[in-house]
Order: structure tokens, then C-alpha cells, then sequence
């Protein structure tokens, strides 16, 4: 017999259980809607026109909200997220060295791959076989990595001759107003506000506009660049100076969908029975992303607000996505906002994203020790695949060495094996 909660259309009849997934669609969207903001600015460190990655970035969300809803009938948000977007932008375009391009193209075949896993045991396997303590320090990590950028971008942070790092002019005008939108953050987000990010930046906005505040060129954005959309849709590139990275970049974006993945939905939905097909649903929605021109989409933790609002099906989702689509009439606005406005934001983002350190298992340093090298060595060396890779090569070596190799499977072997293999080659290379 067909469970309730999974029929759209006897929620639709409900008007009172209705009325509570509008409402929750509603909260989900104030609470997520910054990634049009933030995601093209994060994406358009790979050369990519930001005025086109706004509109890739809102057709990704849109379509990924309502294959939860329609397709899972889950109210998770499925959008481009922080953290893979880091990883698409400053370890696999910068750092490695690929085309932007080319970046997609393995954005493309990972989200191949992990639709496949999706659809079968495999994604159970993986996902147990890896500890809640590798998944926390992976976000935790990757949260100190966006807000280390954060911070150097608007010069608060800056290179030293005499040491690694200096501290900026904080007298400095776009300084001074990022640090206000960070208060302004603190004080909306204690206070309970979904819309309270937003609101932040729309003040700094406004403030930076009405006082010439200097903070790069403004990128003018209309319904009509939708006329040169063709630049970035559908444009995989196969420069691949290194099969070997290609590789390696394909195993780590892989490893970062399955484990964000895996550990937002069961932590979020209720349902369990929900998880393997909202996984499915993103692992689609992220071949979808790669046509647009996006980076990839994820279960965002957000969702947890749609949820806590009494969100229980995919009609949360649905409404999320068509206020993705009608935030087109918002793009004119996204060309004035500069940097320092959505500065609060991305560190309001790593800070929850590092508050995941308390899911570690602190009291037993054969979890810790390899969780901490994550944690560091994601920020310290600027990239996700690296202090991904340190973390999972010192994982069995750490439970060995504890006398603990009943903790150990072949997955995890295995992953560490791939990672050793990763880092000496690509070195060599």
C-alpha cells in the first residue's frame, strides 16, 4: 500500500498539510536562495563569464529542486553547493590546470558515475564503510578553505615577505563594510531570521553603492545575455594534459558527492527510505548542472530549515524550484553586488560547515589524527583532493597501528590505495 506522504497530490488535497510544505518550500528558498549570489563569483575564478554561470547556477537549482520533488518526493533542496564549487573552481581548474572546459567534462563524468552508484548497493557500501568522522572533517576542512579565500579576497588577509601571511588594512572601505555584513550575519542569523543572510548583503549593497565604495568592476547583467548563453552551455572540453589528474580529479569529485551526499540526506530526512532516491535525484541533477555550465549541485544542509518549517515532501522541494525560476527577474540586481557583500555569507557557511568538527571522534586518535589532516591540509595547501587524500591514506595506517584493523574494510584500502597512487603520480607529472 502506497505510503501518503509520498502521494504530491494527497498533500495537495490536504489544504492544511498544503499550506505547511508552501510555506516550508518558502523558508528553504530565503535560506538558500545566496547561491545565486555567491556560487557564479566562487565559478568565475576559472575564467567562466559570471553573468552566464548566474543563470547556469539558477537553472541548476531549479532543475535539481524539482527532480527532489517530483522524482523523490523529498524535501531536500538540491542545489550548486559550497564546497564542491571550491573544489570545481580552485583545485581542478586552477590548481590542476584544466580548461574550464575540461572542468566540466569531469564534472560530467563524475556525475555519470555517481548516478550509477546511486541506482545500486554500491552507495550503501561506500557510505558505511566510511566513518562519520572522515565525512565531518571533509566539510569541516573545506569550510576553512572558503573562508580562508573569503578573507584574501577582500584583502584582510594578504601573502608577507617576512612571513606567510600578513593582516590587511582594516581601515580599508570594503574591509570595514565586509565586516559589518559579518556582524550584521551574527546578529540575524542568532536572532532566528531565514532571510537574515540576504538581508545582510542587500544592506552592504546598498551601502557600498550610495558611498562609491570601489570593489571591482560591476558586471552588468540583463534577460538579454540569455542570448549568449551558448558560450558555456554544453561546452565540454577534452584538453587533458594528464590522464593521470583527470583521473585523479574525477576520483575526488566522486568521493566529495558521495560523502556530502550520503551524510546531509540521512542526517536530514526523516524518511530514510528517502535518502537512495534523493541521492538519485542529485546524481541526475548534476549531469544536468555540468550542461548548464555549472559546478555541481548538492544536498544542501539548508534544507534543514525547509524541514524544521514542517517540510515532509517533495512539494517543499517543487516550490523551492519555481522560486529559483522566478529569481530570474532578480538577475539585473546580481551584477551591483560586490564582493564584500557576500564576504558574510560564505564565512557564515564555512562556519557551519566547520561546526561538523563536532561529530568527531576526538577521544580516539585513530580518528582524530587522520580527521585532523583533513581538516588542515584541505586549507594549508589550497586543495580538497589533497587533504582528502592525506586524511584517507593515514586512516588504515592510524587503525593498524591501533591494533584496530577489525575498523578497517576493503573500501577503505582501497580509497587509500587510489589516493597514494594520486598524489606520488601526479607529482611526477
Amino acid at each position: 500500500m502506497k505510503n501518503k506522504s509520498d502521494s504530491l497530490m494527497d498533500v495537495v488535497r490536504d489544504k492544511s498539510a498544503f499550506r505547511r510544505e508552501i510555506i516550508a518550500g518558502i523558508t528553504g528558498y530565503f535560506a538558500i536562495m545566496y547561491v545565486i549570489f555567491v556560487n557564479p563569483q566562487i565559478v568565475a575564478v576559472t575564467g567562466m563569464p559570471v553573468k552566464l554561470v548566474t543563470f547556469a547556477t539558477i537553472f541548476a537549482a531549479a532543475v535539481g529542486c524539482l527532480l527532489s520533488g517530483f522524482f523523490a518526493k523529498s524535501p531536500m533542496i538540491i542545489v550548486p553547493g559550497m564546497g564542491i564549487n571550491a573544489l570545481f573552481s580552485y583545485t581542478i581548474k586552477t590548481d590542476m590546470g584544466f580548461t574550464w572546459q575540461t572542468t566540466l567534462t569531469i564534472a560530467l563524468v563524475s556525475s555519470i558515475i555517481f548516478t550509477l552508484i546511486s541506482f545500486s548497493s554500491l552507495i550503501d557500501k561506500i557510505a558505511d564503510s566510511i566513518t562519520q568522522s572522515m565525512k565531518s572533517a571533509i566539510t569541516a576542512g573545506i569550510g576553512a578553505f572558503l573562508a580562508f579565500v573569503a578573507l584574501k579576497n577582500i584583502g584582510l588577509i594578504l601573502p608577507s615577505n617576512s612571513s606567510i601571511l600578513k593582516f590587511g588594512n582594516v581601515l580599508s572601505p570594503v574591509i570595514l563594510l565586509a565586516l559589518l555584513g559579518i556582524a550584521l550575519t551574527i546578529i540575524f542569523q542568532i536572532r532566528g531570521y531565514a532571510w537574515g543572510m540576504i538581508a545582510s548583503m542587500a544592506i552592504i549593497t546598498i551601502i557600498a553603492l550610495v558611498m562609491h565604495v570601489s570593489t571591482g568592476a560591476t558586471t552588468n547583467i540583463t534577460m538579454g545575455d540569455l542570448g549568449m548563453y551558448n558560450q558555456i552551455f554544453f561546452k565540454f572540453g577534452f584538453t587533458i594534459p594528464s590522464w593521470i589528474k583527470f583521473i585523479t580529479a574525477v576520483f575526488s569529485m566522486l568521493m566529495l558527492m558521495i560523502f556530502e551526499g550520503v551524510g546531509i540526506c540521512k542526517g536530514l530526512l526523516e524518511d530514510q527510505t528517502k535518502v537512495k532516491p534523493t541521492l538519485q535525484a542529485t546524481g541526475i541533477s548534476n549531469i544536468f548542472a555540468s550542461m548548464f555550465g555549472s559546478s555541481p549541485t548538492v544536498d544542501a544542509a539548508e534544507a534543514g530549515a525547509a524541514i524544521a518549517a514542517g517540510g515532509k515532501t517533495g512539494i517543499t522541494s517543487i516550490v523551492v524550484g519555481i522560486l529559483f525560476v522566478l529569481s530570474l527577474v532578480l538577475v539585473p540586481v546580481i551584477g551591483y553586488i560586490p564582493t564584500c557583500a557576500t564576504t558574510s555569507i560564505i564565512i557564515f557557511t564555512a562556519c557551519s560547515m566547520m561546526g561538523n568538527i563536532k561529530f568527531i571522534n576526538m577521544d580516539d586518535l585513530s580518528d582524530w589524527l587522520p580527521a585532523f589532516l583533513i581538516i588542515i591540509m584541505i586549507p594549508f595547501t589550497g586543495s580538497i583532493a589533497t587533504g582528502m587524500a592525506f586524511g584517507f591514506i593515514a586512516f588504515p595506517i592510524a587503525k593498524l597501528a591501533s591494533g584496530k584493523k577489525d575498523e578497517l574494510n576493503i573500501v577503505n584500502i582501497i580509497i587509500a590505495i587510489l589516493f597514494a597512487l594520486s598524489l606520488v603520480v601526479t607529482s611526477i607529472v
